[in-house]
């Protein structure tokens, strides 16, 4: 290949567009797709953070984006464009829309792309389209959440239907808005200090020395919140053990299990590993912990982690959860079960378009099958507890009441109070039933469900 076209591979306009193709027309996931891309041409870290964020923001606003583009194209169905070109209109509203690319360059930019993609008649399309975009787009109608509020959810803010008349089951119009906005919105970028090597102060140091801004969490004393800085493989905290990345959200529900040191822990469907190493943080390296899952791949992940962060205590083991048994019965499960993922959508705005109704019925029907496996594996008096990373109620209240009235012999804990004291943190937005904790997104966390049962004696 040429130096040139090495040159166009590497621009993170031109990544954005490989990706999207792919998504749309191999039904491929971004993030793979983007990982793939990036081994390949190696692009400089200021285009893979453009071409990263063309495609997240694209698929995120994809419904709203198509709803404007059928009004300017008339005499056609957007659908009936071949993908190239479909992909070329989507990421270039989305850039006009949503970032300070100056218009001419994103309009010159996709013009040639069109080219490129289709012919010479495509590319007068795509050139009026984006013009025509220009001069008319406040003439241009989104449905208004005042009149119609649900087709203002799905359209305007870019939600699957089913999705959002799940979430109208669930809450209120004013909390499903309030949802779909945060869905939309950036992530926010936590890091857990490994306290077994250091404390806050100096990786914040560490930080610091690599003009990255972050400040200590307001809820989590091993948190640090991240704002700006260097690239994530560049950090030295992340790369010498010193930390890693991971949701606030996540951090709380091993402060919900609240190891104790010397006890045994099983933690099911394990990887990447972010739960089972904060659990041999808080038993402070004593105990043992089984680490369970069923690809070769994530298994390794895990015992890459462990070993970076000098964690001697975990026994990591390839296998299936519901069929897996302990050596003997375990003081504590963890389940943080498979999942539709709902709680976590800002990160994998592909997700959202991926789930169907028939995912949840089939990840309900696993959920119950691997409650059934952990409680067999506890001892009397032992902790279950159970999460995940969705928001739909199937996945979480109603599945812990199920798994109750079938299980007699379990009941819901008293939480620790340590944990409480968490979980109650007003910049947390709860949602506390009686069969545990539901943690919807905000700025400080994503998604979560989770709740500990106990076993009687």
């Amino acid at each position: 290949m040429t130096e040139e076209s090495k040159k166009v591979m590497n621009d993170g306009r031109r990544l954005a567009l490989e990706t999207l193709i792919r998504v749309e027309q191999d039904g491929a996931y971004a993030n793979r797709v983007l990982h793939a891309l990036f081994l390949r041409w190696n692009p400089t870290p200021e285009n893979r953070a453009q071409a990263t964020a063309l495609v997240y923001g694209t698929l995120r606003h994809i419904t709203r984006i198509d709803h404007l583009l059928s009004q300017m194209i008339k005499k056609k169905s957007i659908m009936s464009l071949t993908p190239s070109i479909r992909s070329i209109l989507r990421v270039s509203l989305y850039e006009l829309d949503f970032t300070d690319t100056p218009a001419y360059a994103v309009v010159n930019t996709s013009v040639k792309m069109s080219r490129k993609y289709g012919h010479e008649g495509v590319a007068r399309l795509v050139n009026g389209v984006l013009r025509t975009y220009q001069r008319t787009k406040n003439e241009l109608s989104l449905p208004k959440f005042s009149q119609e509020p649900m087709e203002h959810l799905i359209v305007s803010h870019s939600h699957p239907r089913w999705l959002i008349e799940s979430w109208l089951h669930q809450w209120d119009v004013k909390r499903v808005h309030q949802l779909v906005r945060i869905n939309n919105g950036p992530a926010p970028l936590s890091m857990r200090i490994n306290t077994l090597n250091t404390n806050k102060e100096r990786v914040l140091a560490e930080l610091n020395t690599e003009e990255v801004i972050a400040e200590a969490s307001k809820i989590l004393p091993e948190a640090l919140r991240l704002f700006r800085g260097a690239f994530l493989e560049q950090l030295a905290p992340l790369n010498n053990g010193n930390a890693l990345i991971q949701d606030l959200g996540a951090m709380l529900i091993a402060h919900l299990m609240a190891p104790r040191p010397g006890e045994q822990i099983v933690d099911l469907c394990a990887a990447p590993g972010g739960k089972t190493t904060h659990m041999a943080q808080l038993m402070e390296n004593k105990g043992f912990i089984w680490a369970i899952d069923q690809y070769m791949e994530k298994t390794k992940r895990i015992k890459e982690s462990a070993k970076k962060m000098g964690i001697e205590i975990i026994n990591v083991i390839t296998d299936d959860a519901r069929s897996w048994r302990p050596p003997y019965l375990a003081d504590g499960i963890l389940l943080d079960a498979p999942c539709t993922g709902t709680g976590v959508i800002r990160r994998r705005p592909d997700l959202r378009w991926r789930r169907q109704p028939k995912d949840l019925d089939e990840l309900v029907a696993l959920q119950k099958e691997l409650l059934s496996a952990a409680a067999s594996m506890l001892k009397p008096g032992g902790r279950l507890v159970y999460s995940t990373c969705s928001i739909q109620t199937q996945e979480n209240e109603d599945q812990i009441d199920k798994f109750l009235i079938k299980h007699s012999n379990f009941r819901r804990s008293e939480d620790p109070v340590e944990f409480r004291e968490l979980i109650n943190h007003p910049d947390l937005d709860v949602i506390e039933s009686s069969n545990g904790y539901l943690l919807m997104p905000s700025d400080q966390n994503d998604g979560f469900f989770m709740s500990c049962l106990i076993r009687n004696e």
